[in-house]
């Protein structure tokens, strides 16, 4: 059973055209993930959370066939070195990570200052200051941060743009990755344009990402500081700190999902990001990176 198990992944690992198994891995992850999740219920489990639950199974599988992957398909042995994770020791490690928390705070604030800019200009009360604070938001902040920042960085800044650069090269697996990014996630705004606006901050982000990800050589802890801060610390933001009004324009602080604004989706953010993406970008054309 096991000597047919290796032979299945082996062959599914190497499809050809190349890309079915690229478009079909974590897809398939999901579906077993989702099985694994399935027993679950006979505990009284809660419908709500098996979602997360088959998301994280996945992840693991995903953890634990991603070296194969790379044997297989392109005989490299030094996965976790190719993709980032351990590029650097474990000091410069940490410090490319609180590195990207700062980047992720300063980005953050730009966008509040645009914020409350325009709602000082607007003579409006968008937003309130509440200041409360919990212990309680704060530990699902730095686990939010932390579980998305370094899944999706994994996934998309390196299993994904890895395979895309080895197979089509760098400039099209950086397009490629942002787009296929921008798609990925769930959007539950009805607008076009807060649609389109969500889908744009998604795209530079990851472009951004990439582009970061390319001038420290490769390294991933920044990616997942600078992700994981923006969706940790926008959580703790807005559970307390801030109130921001559901009547608060979208071109402002984003459209809002499950009460809580994504500002990526906002006008500002979205120029912001394009700004740093020509910046890193000609810092990387300059090092010759790309």
């Amino acid at each position: 059973m096991i000597n047919l198990t290796k032979k299945f992944i082996k062959s599914f690992f190497l499809l050809k055209p190349r890309f079915l198994s690229t478009i079909f891995f974590i897809p398939l992850l999901y579906l077993i993930g989702w099985v694994f999740a399935q027993p679950l219920l006979l505990f009284d489990f809660q419908k709500e959370k098996l979602s997360l639950i088959g998301t994280i199974f996945t992840f693991f599988l995903f953890i634990f066939l991603i070296p194969s992957w790379f044997n297989v398909r392109w005989n490299i042995r030094n996965t976790w070195e190719i993709l980032g994770v351990n590029k650097n020791n474990f000091l410069q490690n940490i410090l490319d990570f609180s590195k990207g928390i700062l980047f992720s705070i300063v980005l953050i604030t730009l966008i509040l200052i645009t914020i409350l800019k325009s709602n000082y200009i607007l003579k409006s009360n968008y937003i309130t200051w509440i200041g409360e604070f919990s212990s309680d938001i704060l530990l699902n902040s730095i686990l939010l941060g932390l579980g998305i920042g370094i899944a999706e960085e994994i996934i998309f800044r390196a299993w994904f743009l890895e395979e895309l650069k080895m197979e089509y090269g760098i400039k099209i697996a950086i397009f490629t990755q942002a787009l296929v990014f921008s798609l990925i996630h769930p959007i539950s705004a009805n607008s076009f344009w807060n649609i389109i606006g969500l889908r744009l901050g998604w795209f530079f982000l990851a472009i951004l990402l990439s582009l970061v990800r390319r001038k420290d050589k490769g390294s991933l802890w920044k990616c997942i500081g600078i992700h994981g801060g923006l969706v940790g610390i926008w959580f703790f933001i807005n559970h307390g700190l801030i109130k921001i009004e559901d009547n608060t324009p979208s071109f402002l602080v984003g459209p809002f999902t499950n009460n809580v604004s994504n500002p990526i989706g906002s006008f500002f953010a979205i120029v912001i990001l394009i700004l740093l993406c020509i910046l890193y970008l000609g810092k990387s054309n300059n090092k010759a990176i790309l």
